[in-house]
This record gives C-alpha cells, sequence and structure tokens, in this order.
C-alpha cells in the first residue's frame, strides 16, 4: 500500500536566517524576537496578543487567567485533541465531555445545556478543522449561563468568521503554532483577549508567576529581586521560536494561499 506523508512544517531560507540571527546574538529566551511576534499578533488580530511555549500552556493560562480552579467544571466538546482536556484537568477543575453537532463538528449545544451544573464556570468550544460552527450561539449559550468562553482555535489561525478573524473578536482565543499548523515557530502558542486583568495574570503566569517579569525582558532587563504571589509556570516563548513565527505570520498570505489551493486540488 502507497503511504502518502500527511502534512509538513514549511520552513525556508527566511526562517534558517532569522535562527541564525539569534543565535549569532547569543540571547535565546524570552526578550526582543518575542516582543516583535507579540506586537505582529496584536496588529494581526487587532486586540494583545500574548505568547507561550505551546497551544496546551496557551490554554491552561487561559484557563487559569479567567479563575478556574480545582472544584471547577468546564464544557468541552468530545471531538478535540487530548490537550484540551489536559489544560482544563491542570487547573484542577474538571472538563465535562459534550456531544459534537454532527453538520459541523462543533460543540452541540442542546448536549452541552443538558450537562451544566452549579460548578460550571466555562465552556471550551473547539474550532475543529479550522471550522467554528454557530459560534455566536456558543456565546448566547455563555451568557445566558454566566459562563466565560476560551476558544481552542489551535486549527483556526486566520479564519475568518462573520467577517472577523477568529481571535479578533470573543472573550479568550487560544492558538497554537507547532509544526503543521497554519503558521508555526517549532513550537508556541498564544493568547489573545480584551481583558487586562486576564492579560496581567497570563503573562506573569507565564514567568514563573514572578510579577512584570515579561516587561522587564522585553525591556533587556530581569527580576533579580522577584515577587511571586499566585502560581507560575515555565510557558514563555524563547526568541528562537519567535524568531521563525515572526517570518512565518509575515508570509501568512502566501502560505494560505498554497494550503488552499492544495486544498482545492485534493
Amino acid at each position: 500500500m502507497k503511504q502518502l506523508r500527511l502534512s509538513k512544517s514549511c520552513i525556508g531560507l527566511k526562517e534558517k536566517e532569522a535562527v541564525m540571527t539569534v543565535l549569532d546574538r547569543g540571547y535565546l529566551g524570552m526578550g526582543q524576537e518575542v516582543k516583535a511576534f507579540e506586537s505582529g499578533l496584536t496588529e494581526f488580530f487587532g486586540r494583545s496578543a500574548v505568547c507561550t511555549v505551546n497551544g496546551t500552556a496557551a490554554l491552561h493560562l487561559a484557563l487559569q487567567g479567567i479563575g478556574i480552579s480545582k472544584g471547577d467544571e468546564v464544557l468541552v466538546q468530545s471531538l478535540t485533541y487530548v490537550a484540551s482536556f489536559q489544560a482544563i484537568a491542570a487547573t484542577g477543575a474538571t472538563p465535562v465531555a459534550c456531544d459534537v453537532d454532527p453538520n459541523t463538528g462543533c460543540i452541540d449545544l442542546s448536549d452541552a445545556l443538558s450537562r451544566i451544573t452549579p460548578d460550571t464556570k466555562a465552556i471550551m468550544p473547539v474550532h475543529y478543522g479550522g471550522g467554528v460552527g454557530d459560534l455566536e450561539s456558543v456565546y448566547v449559550f455563555a451568557k445566558r449561563h454566566g459562563l466565560r468562553v476560551v476558544e481552542d482555535a489551535a486549527h483556526s489561525f486566520g479564519t475568518v468568521y462573520n467577517g472577523t478573524r477568529v481571535g479578533g473578536i470573543g472573550d479568550v482565543v487560544c492558538f497554537s503554532f507547532d509544526g503543521i499548523k497554519n503558521i508555526t515557530s517549532g513550537e508556541g502558542g498564544c493568547i489573545v483577549t480584551n481583558d487586562p486583568k486576564v492579560l496581567e495574570k497570563i503573562r506573569n503566569a507565564r514567568q514563573l508567576g514572578v510579577e512584570k517579569d515579561s516587561e522587564r525582558r522585553f525591556s533587556g532587563s530581569r527580576s533579580w529581586d522577584p515577587n511571586v504571589t499566585a502560581q507560575g509556570w515555565r510557558y514563555h516563548m524563547s526568541d528562537i521560536m519567535a524568531a521563525i513565527g515572526l517570518v512565518q505570520l509575515n508570509d501568512f498570505s502566501y502560505h494560505k494561499s498554497s494550503r488552499q489551493l492544495l486544498a482545492k486540488n485534493m
């Protein structure tokens, strides 16, 4: 039986040169390249973006940022990768699997309704295969039941819904930049939201909870006398990863057209 390669990372000379620039500079942690990548993503989405080491970390930090913790429940569709469930469980909360709409592959809100309890605090729609289904109804549902929304948009970077890019609207939206996503940074992810309190919590938590350390690193300094008041993680992105991601972001229109052409010819 002939085997066909499912996917590969689309990396070229520009990405290699960008990485060599970082290596030659000699600073490989979170610095100017991450700052530039976040600025580019913020411009792309039209609101603040924070980079993380991968998409799973983005989901975990997003949930932690909105206050999800032990004893809470989060509704999530069953058609997803294990990362969605693991990110919820990492906060101490319980993932509650919901059916999917067979027509869209997205969360079935009628089934989700039957699974709401007093402990339900959030809903995580998953844009499986880049499709978002009836996302507007998800937000109506969430508002009606007092839930926060964390979108697992790992598959939908660049997807447009009702004339706006996914991530450009919504509560908290998480993306993945691993090797086979629409853009890659080798690994990596990001969180996009308009909520300033959530953004501050995420920026601190990705740096082991050290308050304001992201700002100091972006200015070329460090927190030598760290102040930590909340649980944090080693979830920041490196300049090597960001260098790849920034090239990919700038070339997104080309990659998008190429992928669409391949899909149409399948």
